[in-house]
């Protein structure tokens, strides 16, 4: 079964968000904006969960490289 893929960011937007360095947030805001897009969010949710994601992306690379660095266990 073929899952329509979400359009790509404009180019200037793609720019913006890798020049501000929002590789979370960039990564999924073609998901988010079509999602949103279909189901008429309102601005601020859009933006909530495209902060989230970036938040959580974030942590996730901190604890990430914060547990190479101890050198503890992979899970």
């Amino acid at each position: 079964m073929n899952t329509p893929t979400a359009p790509a960011l404009p180019v200037d937007l793609e720019q913006l968000l890798r020049r501000m360095r929002l590789p979370y947030l960039r990564k999924a805001a073609p998901d988010v904006l079509a999602t949103a897009r279909a189901q008429r969010w309102d601005p601020a949710e859009v933006l909530r969960v495209l902060i989230t994601e970036e938040v959580t992306g974030r942590d996730s690379a901190t604890r990430r490289m914060r547990r190479r660095t101890a050198n503890f266990p992979n899970r």
